[in-house]
């Protein structure tokens, strides 16, 4: 039994590591690549005791890039990974919004390629 969680638990760190982060550069343009079946995050700031939370926007091409899920940290402010896959060769904008309520307060938007 001890074996079968220690194996389970190693996955897990194994898969945590092996995700890259996107370089998010919000006025330059810089195009993040990935190779099909790399699975890689976007980090952006989330502090809940000061600011509104991120959402996702549903305009990428989920044929190239599929999202999986998004993970809160509190630490250092707070922040949110969200998590993705890539699925097939092309290109795609994957846009975020920060709000409160119904007030945007920031937007964001990665673009990447897959190759």
């Amino acid at each position: 039994m001890k074996s079968a969680l220690l194996l389970i638990v190693s996955l897990f760190a194994i898969s945590c590591t092996s995700s890259k982060e996107a370089e998010f550069e919000k006025s330059s343009g810089n195009i993040n690549k990935f190779k099909i079946g790399d699975k890689f995050y976007i980090n952006l700031s989330e502090d809940h005791s000061k600011d509104g939370l991120w959402s996702i926007g549903a305009a990428h091409k989920n044929t190239v890039v599929e999202y999986i899920n998004s993970i809160y940290h509190s630490t250092n402010g707070g922040n949110v990974d969200f998590n993705f896959e890539a699925k097939a060769k092309g290109k795609t904008e994957i846009k975020f919004s920060k709000s409160i309520a119904l007030d945007t307060l920031e937007r964001a938007v990665f673009v990447v390629e897959i190759e």
